[in-house]
């Protein structure tokens, strides 16, 4: 008989957790407040397993002092590169216990390798009830945004089409995104998700674009910041080139483009999203 599958679904800046029998696959952030309740619904849990190294996903996996599991591509966590420090956010520091292949197994779960937002970014898929623990790769009206910058942008745009396309051949059930709802409709989001990344190929900026804005949001998120302390993250400066612009100018854009669509509000200085947070 297969373990149930539990989903923590959670308000950003984390990603949601799930739980398949004493396995937990990711951990959210490490915030104090995502913690406590990682805790809660960790009970019970005898080791993780992480989609991807980002603060969001990876972030509370010290906190419960459990053994974890990664992709080998992003085991070595004394590699400077881990947790994506480009991007700005801060991930509290932890050991990978076992490093994963694609088609190794980890309790129920089958290793997928989806690389593209990350080099050892992976699925998780459940035979038992054909669904597919997706980490960044499926999500449900929106897509996951892609590198256009740091370390692992090179090809990223490509080898995420190529993830999309190894989980649809999987034919899920149901996706179970880090971000937002379970994708109950996997076909139409496959569609939907391969149709934006032929636009973000045919015109890059709009790729761009697209992570700066998912990426603002996130950080007001954690905490209410001027344009000037946005337009200062190492992320800004890269985007900003691809742009053709300056820092200040694509933040200024971004959040005026945001506060039309009532997602962040402008303060005196610091500017804060209006969405539900933790």
């Amino acid at each position: 008989m297969s373990s149930q599958i539990t989903i923590d679904g959670r308000l950003g800046p984390s990603a949601n957790t799930v739980r398949v029998g004493t396995l937990l696959v990711d951990t959210g952030s490490g915030t104090e407040a995502s913690i406590a309740r990682l805790r809660s619904f960790a009970h019970g849990v005898e080791s993780v397993a992480l989609t991807h190294f980002h603060a969001d996903h990876a972030g509370g996996a010290a906190a419960l002092g459990l053994p974890i599991a990664a992709h080998e591509a992003e085991a070595d966590t004394t590699d400077p590169r881990t947790g994506d420090p480009w991007l700005g956010f801060e991930i509290p520091p932890y050991r990978v216990d076992r490093a994963l292949r694609h088609g190794d197994t980890v309790g129920e779960l089958v290793v997928v390798h989806t690389p593209g937002q990350t080099p050892g970014h992976v699925a998780y898929w459940h035979e038992p009830t054909r669904t597919a623990i997706t980490g960044d790769l499926m999500q449900q009206g929106d897509v996951a945004w892609v590198p256009f910058g740091g370390p692992w942008a090179d090809g990223a745009l490509a080898r995420m089409v190529e993830s999309v396309r190894t989980v649809a051949a999987l034919r899920p059930a149901r996706c179970i995104s880090g971000h937002g709802p379970p994708v109950d409709d996997v076909p139409a989001a496959v569609e939907f998700t391969l149709r934006r990344y032929e636009q973000f190929a045919a015109e890059p900026q709009r790729a761009v674009w697209h992570a700066v804005r998912r990426a603002l949001v996130s950080h007001l998120m954690i905490q209410p910041l001027s344009a000037a302390q946005l337009a200062a993250l190492p992320w800004a400066p890269v985007a900003a080139e691809a742009l053709g612009e300056s820092p200040r100018v694509i933040i200024d854009r971004a959040l005026a483009g945001l506060e039309q669509r009532g997602v962040v509000a402008r303060g005196t200085p610091e500017w804060v999203t209006t969405l539900p947070h933790e």
